[in-house]
């Protein structure tokens, strides 16, 4: 059977995902004034993002890591 860690990790990927998807998109509609180039550039903001976010994810975690080594 699935562990509830694991189960709960996953959902909060896909729930990240989505919500991503709508920032992204939504950004990216209404930064650019033509469709066609809104959907050339979806692709790079998708991926800054993700990336960006994945930055954030291990400077907490790094953080986290040292801020309970101290205490």
């Amino acid at each position: 059977m699935n562990e509830p860690a694991t189960t709960d990790a996953f959902v909060h990927l896909i729930l990240f995902l989505a919500i991503s998807l709508g920032i992204v998109t939504m950004g990216v509609f209404y930064s650019e004034a033509d469709d066609a180039a809104a959907r050339a550039v979806w692709p790079k903001r998708m991926f800054t993002f993700l990336v960006g976010c994945a930055v954030l994810v291990v400077v907490m975690l790094v953080c986290e890591h040292t801020f309970a080594a101290l205490g």
